[in-house]
C-alpha cells in the first residue's frame, strides 16, 4: 500500500438523504457532512465534519509533515493536522480549517460522538464523499482470539461499504460510531478472505480529541497482535 504525500483537498458533500423526516413534517435538514481528502491531487479516501473547523478522518490518509490545503463547501482553504495517530496504533487524524472563513451557505451540520458502543446486529450507515450504504456490526467472534480486543468494532458487507475515513454512523441516534479505518483479510490455501471492515469506534474518537470537545464516558482500547497472528491476517487499507 503506498501514500503520497502533498496537498490535501477537502471537498464537502452533503446527503439529504439523510435528512429526519417524520409524516407530515418537513426535513430538519441533512445532518452529516463527508469530506474527500486528496494528497498531491489525488484521492486518499473520506472524512468527517465534525464542528467548529474540524474534520476527523484516518491517520493513514494524511501526513503531517505535508502541506495541507482543503477545499470545502465551494471554498480553498488552508488545514492544519492538529493531531496525527497512525495505522498501528490509532489510525486517526484531527484536520483543523479556519471556520470563520467558510462560505456563510451551505451551514455544515455539527456532528456528535455516539457514547453508547455499537453492538453485534445494530444496523449502521456507512457514508463517504460518494454515497451512503448501510451495513450492521458484526461481533469480534469472527477475528483469532488474540485480535479481538484490538479490533473490537467491525462492520460485514467489506465489499460494499466505504473508503478509509469513511464515517459509519447510528441511523437512529443520528451520531457518529467511528472512523473507517482498514479491512480485516484472512489469508488461506484457497486464497484471501475478506472477514470484516474495523472503523476506530467513538470512544477513540473522543479521547483523541482536545479535552474540551470530549464527551462522558470513554475509553480507549489498545491491544496488541501477536506474531503468530499477524501472519496469519494481513490488515488492508481500504
Amino acid at each position: 500500500m503506498r501514500f503520497a504525500s502533498g496537498l490535501g483537498v477537502i471537498v464537502i458533500t452533503f446527503f439529504a438523504l439523510l435528512a429526519s423526516q417524520a409524516p407530515g413534517q418537513e426535513s430538519i435538514g441533512p445532518w452529516i457532512a463527508t469530506v474527500k481528502i486528496l494528497r498531491d491531487g489525488q484521492q486518499t479516501g473520506s472524512g468527517v465534519y465534525l464542528q467548529s473547523g474540524l474534520i476527523i478522518t484516518a491517520a493513514h490518509l494524511t501526513d503531517v509533515s505535508a502541506k495541507m490545503g482543503v477545499h470545502i463547501a465551494g471554498a480553498e482553504l488552508a488545514a492544519t493536522v492538529l493531531k496525527q495517530g497512525s495505522i498501528e496504533d490509532v489510525d486517526l487524524s484531527l484536520l483543523s480549517i479556519d471556520e470563520q472563513k467558510l462560505p456563510a451557505r451551505p451551514v455544515l451540520p455539527k456532528m456528535q460522538l455516539c457514547e453508547a458502543p455499537p453492538w453485534p446486529g445494530d444496523p449502521v450507515i456507512v457514508v463517504d464523499e460518494r454515497a451512503a450504504t448501510r451495513s450492521h456490526i458484526i461481533s469480534p467472534q469472527v477475528l483469532p482470539f488474540s485480535l479481538r480486543s484490538k479490533f473490537p468494532t467491525l462492520i460485514g458487507d467489506v465489499a460494499t461499504t466505504g473508503l478509509s475515513g469513511s464515517g459509519v454512523f447510528n441511523p437512529d441516534r443520528k451520531c457518529l460510531l467511528g472512523i473507517m479505518s482498514q479491512k480485516i483479510t484472512a489469508r488461506t490455501l484457497k486464497g484471501d478472505i475478506d472477514l470484516a471492515k474495523y472503523f476506530v469506534p467513538a470512544a477513540a474518537i473522543r479521547d483523541f480529541m482536545p479535552a474540551d470537545l470530549r464527551g462522558p464516558g470513554y475509553r480507549r482500547c489498545a491491544a496488541r497482535a501477536t506474531d503468530a497472528d499477524s501472519k496469519a491476517l494481513t490488515k488492508i487499507g481500504l
